[in-house]
C-alpha cells in the first residue's frame, strides 16, 4: 500500500477505524520495545569479552532505513555470542541461531512486495518463537550458579 493510498483510506475512515489503527500500531510499538529490551538484557548477561556489541545498541533498530539492517545483524550476532557463552559455561543449547536466521530470512521475504502477504504469518510466528527462546536464554544465564554438594 502506497502512502497516498493509506492517506485516502484514513481520510475516508470513521473515528472507530482510526482508533483501531492507533491501538494496533501502539500495541506493535510496545511489543517491539519489550522485545528489544529482552534482546538488550540477554546481551548484558553475556561475558563482556564475548559480546559483539554493547547491549544498548539494539535501540539503533528504531532508526529509519538502517535500523532494519541493524536489527538483522544484531539478532544473528547475539545468537552467535550466546553459543560461545553457553560453551564457555558448559550449558546446553544452540543460542537460537537457527531461529534467528529464520527470522531474518523471513523478514527479508516480507520486504519483497509480491511475497509480503505469504511471509507475514510465518515471520510473526518465528519472531514470537525467537523472543521466547532468547528470554529463556536470558533466564538461564542470569541465574546464579550454585555448587551442589552431595
Amino acid at each position: 500500500m502506497t502512502p497516498e493510498q493509506m492517506l485516502s483510506v484514513l481520510q475516508k475512515s470513521d473515528t472507530f477505524t482510526l482508533c483501531l489503527l492507533l491501538l494496533f500500531f501502539s500495541g506493535a510499538l510496545l511489543a517491539n520495545i519489550l522485545y528489544y529490551r529482552t534482546l538488550s538484557r540477554t546481551m548484558s548477561t553475556i561475558t563482556p569479552s564475548l559480546r559483539p556489541f554493547p547491549p544498548g545498541t539494539i535501540w539503533l533498530a528504531f532508526l529509519p532505513f538502517i535500523g532494519t539492517l541493524w536489527y538483522m545483524v544484531y539478532v544473528v550476532r547475539l545468537s552467535l555470542a550466546l553459543q560461545r557463552e553457553l560453551v564457555k559455561r558448559q550449558l546446553p543449547g544452540d543460542g537460537a541461531i537457527r531461529v534467528a536466521v529464520s527470522v531474518v530470512l523471513l523478514f527479508l521475504l516480507c520486504l519483497v512486495p509480491s511475497l509480503r502477504l505469504y511471509a507475514m504469518v510465518p515471520t510473526l510466528a518465528m519472531w514470537i518463537l525467537h523472543w521466547y527462546r532468547i528470554s529463556r536464554y536470558h533466564k538461564l544465564l542470569a541465574e546464579p550458579n550454585y555448587l551442589e554438594v552431595e
